[in-house]
This record gives structure tokens, C-alpha cells and sequence, in this order.
């Protein structure tokens, strides 16, 4: 995680507007920390105003770390070192503009008509996700995201604006 605040802490310099978001499984939270996610300033939850809303407890959140504060982003560093459950977000979106862009990424359309809900928030599926999709889709599915890091079999990996791939 500190490679994260490192990083954006460089950016910030540069692009004072951009953020440090978590956005975290409270699915995982709930398991790994034996407690739920709580509506709360500088918590937003995915879920909440979906057809999903009644599981928002157990759905992604998404957390600016500057209002959450220095004890739940070490708290969330642990989980993420310990349990596939959150990736980092730098973005220039405030907490309710950025929560609302990746609601509407929640469902994807499947071939046959059907939506399904696409676990983005899951760093497994995120990185294959980011392997998987062409240009257009990436482009289109991460560019609002100037930076999104999280931990695959070990390793720091990040998708950026520029060339929405993992690294």
C-alpha cells in the first residue's frame, strides 16, 4: 500500500485534483475484519440505489481514503495483503461522481440478452478483465480511472489511463 500513497502522492503533486480511492469487497471486509461497512462519510456503497440495494452491506464500497482516515486505509492495507478484496483507485472524480461511474458498470450485457453482474471489484477478475477487453473497451470501461492498482498472485500491478492494460 505504500507504493500506492507513494504514487499518488507524486501525481497529486502535478494533478492536485486527483484522489486515492479503496474500492473494497464487504463481502471480504465482513469476513476478514468480523465487521460490515457502515454508511458513513467518505463511504460509498455500489450497490446502494441498484436492483442490488438490499445486499449494498456485502457489495464493492468504495472509500476516499482522505476522509476515512490514516487507521481504516492501514486497516485496509492489511485485508488486501491477506484476502483478494479491494483495489486502489487515483481519479479526479469526487466520492459520489466516481461511486455513480462504476455503478453503471455493474451489469454487462451477455450475447444471449441476459445481464449479468460483472465482479470488477474482485482484483481477480479486474486484471483479467483489463487482459481481456480490446482497446475500445478498455478505453471505455477504465477512462475515467487516471490510475487502478491492486495486488495479482503477489505482485503490485496497476492499469493506467493512458494504456488501460496490467502492468
Amino acid at each position: 500500500m505504500l507504493d500506492v500513497q507513494s504514487r499518488w502522492a507524486q501525481l497529486h503533486n502535478t494533478m492536485p485534483e486527483l484522489r486515492l480511492y479503496a474500492l473494497v469487497d464487504g463481502v471480504q471486509y465482513q469476513t476478514q475484519l468480523c465487521k460490515r461497512f457502515q454508511p458513513a462519510s467518505g463511504l460509498f456503497p455500489l450497490f446502494a440505489g441498484t436492483q442490488d440495494a438490499v445486499l449494498a452491506h456485502a457489495g464493492p464500497w468504495l472509500v476516499d481514503a482522505a476522509v476515512a482516515g490514516e487507521v481504516m486505509v492501514a486497516e485496509l492495507a492489511t485485508l488486501e495483503r491477506d484476502a483478494p478484496s479491494l483495489s486502489w483507485i487515483i481519479a479526479p472524480q469526487d466520492l459520489e461522481g466516481l461511486g455513480q461511474l462504476l455503478q453503471l458498470r455493474l451489469d454487462v450485457s451477455l450475447p444471449d440478452g441476459r445481464s449479468a453482474l460483472l465482479r470488477f471489484w474482485d482484483p481477480r477478475v479486474l486484471v483479467n478483465l483489463a487482459r481481456t477487453l480490446d482497446g475500445p473497451q478498455r478505453e471505455e470501461f477504465f477512462g475515467h480511472i487516471h490510475e487502478w492498482h491492486l495486488l495479482h498472485e503477489g505482485q503490485r500491478v496497476w492499469i493506467g489511463r493512458q494504456h488501460a492494460d496490467a502492468h
